[in-house]
């Protein structure tokens, strides 16, 4: 959702920044490689160690590099599929490092509350599906809606969540990562459902073209 409603505004910050990077020669894939490794590092040692509020305000930090990386390809070549592959994949990475860091922090300091870490589990499950279903999705050539919770709203409420724990308010954690773990659950099963019905109305349209550039089995555009 935040994805949706703050694109716009974003890309008209990210621009002029973008372009500048662009003339220095600053590369897209650069500014991705170099977001995930501080992301990584800084849930690694501060989450992992129990500094919350520091980790949740770092990471914060490091996110706005994803805000631009877009931007400079977008400013440089107009991007390519290889650097939406490695965009994506430092994503997958970073979100994964980040609620890893949570459990491993969760596990060694509150070990009996099963809550907390059974939603953390979830989120770190469900994530990653969410982003999955899209991609493969989008490989079938179907389309796919965006839902109720992209990355960007599952870092708001992680990062806010953490936060928030660290400065010792109760239920923080519990409340941000049950939030995520079933606000990724929706948008699972909102997307599954909306390219099952965007297959459907294809095929029975004749409109349906499968990943391969021909028309999918049962489809009347051609030979299956």
């Amino acid at each position: 959702m935040l994805s949706e409603y703050g694109r716009s505004g974003v890309a008209k910050v990210a621009h002029p920044i973008a372009t500048g990077l662009v003339r220095v020669g600053v590369t897209a894939n650069g500014i991705t490689l170099t977001g995930l490794v501080l992301t990584c590092a800084a849930a690694i040692w501060l989450f992992g160690s129990g500094h919350l509020v520091a980790g949740a305000i770092v990471i914060a930090l490091c996110t706005l590099l994803d805000l631009v990386d877009g931007a400079v390809a977008r400013a440089s070549d107009g991007g390519s599929p290889y650097g939406a592959l490695v965009d994506a994949v430092s994503d997958r990475v970073a979100d994964g490092v980040i609620l890893s860091s949570l459990v491993w922090w969760l596990v060694a300091t509150e070990p009996e509350n099963p809550l907390a870490l059974g939603m953390l589990l979830a989120s770190l499950v469900f994530s990653q599906v969410v982003s999955y279903s899209k991609a493969r999705a989008d490989a079938g050539g179907l389309h796919t809606p965006g839902g109720l919770m992209e990355r960007a709203d599952r870092l708001v409420l992680i990062l806010l969540g953490a936060g928030l724990e660290g400065l010792g308010v109760p239920w923080a954690i519990e409340v941000a990562a049950t939030l995520v773990a079933v606000g990724s659950l929706v948008t699972v099963v909102q997307r599954m459902w909306g390219s099952r019905r965007d297959y459907l109305e294809r095929r029975d349209a004749g409109l349906y073209i499968g990943p391969d550039g021909g028309a999918s089995p049962g489809t009347s555009g051609g030979p299956a």
